[in-house]
């Protein structure tokens, strides 16, 4: 699922520089398996480091939003890593740090509606001669209200069993509820497949994702 997003302009910052440019032909993607091997961008940072992206876009995102790709240091073919297809991201230069949202479809809108989040930040610049990364759960995402958590808390008890496409709604819900605080909500994700039955398929993935997600944010806390 994925994000809702300000457009920041930034002083001082052109587009181009804020959000990177396409292939000037003077980087070159390394040649590996999970690359695609084309340059899509190149991300100019302060410093005089450039960095390109080897990788997919998705097609007439606005801003521009990537997927499988492989980020590498121009002219020294340092590989900063893989990020793959599961997840989508939308990348920018602030000064010199490169800047990785990465975006995730939660039910944070009216009426649980899905809305386009930041799930975290991962930030990549370099110290001494080193590469340093790190990541950020985004703890602004909005948060349920008491009597959202109860509707999705009532949804949970009086659904039937067997997984299906408003049975993974229900997850996804009782997933914000939990990063909401509801210790209940907490449980009853945890609980939800001896009650819905083991998902499998799309819904497996999306559960164990979520699963991990949900890890990732209580480490975060």
């Amino acid at each position: 699922m994925k994000h809702l997003f300000l457009i920041i302009i930034f002083s001082g910052l052109s587009v181009d520089a804020a959000f990177g440019q396409n292939n000037n032909g003077n980087c070159h993607c390394p040649d590996i398996q999970q690359a695609n091997l084309n340059t899509d961008t190149i991300f100019h940072l302060d410093n005089g480091i450039n960095i390109a992206l080897c990788g997919f876009r998705i097609p007439d995102s606005k801003p521009v939003k990537h997927t499988e790709f492989v980020l590498s240091v121009c002219a020294e073919d340092t590989i900063l890593g893989f990020w793959g297809a599961i997840n989508t991201y939308q990348l920018k230069v602030i000064n010199d740090t490169l800047i990785l949202n990465q975006l995730q479809n939660l039910p944070t809108g009216k009426n649980f509606e899905l809305q386009e989040t930041i799930w975290s930040t991962e930030k990549i610049y370099f110290q001494s001669q080193k590469t340093v990364r790190t990541i950020e759960v985004n703890k602004e995402i909005r948060k349920y209200s008491q009597s959202e958590i109860q509707k999705v808390n009532e949804a949970y008890e009086t659904a039937k069993g067997g997984f299906d496409d408003s049975k993974i709604e229900i997850v996804y819900q009782l997933f914000m509820a939990a990063i909401s605080g509801d210790k209940k909500a907490n449980y009853y994700f945890r609980e939800c497949k001896n009650k819905f039955g083991t998902p499998d398929g799309a819904y497996a993935e999306e559960y164990n994702y979520l699963t991990a997600m949900l890890k990732q944010w209580k480490i975060k806390d």
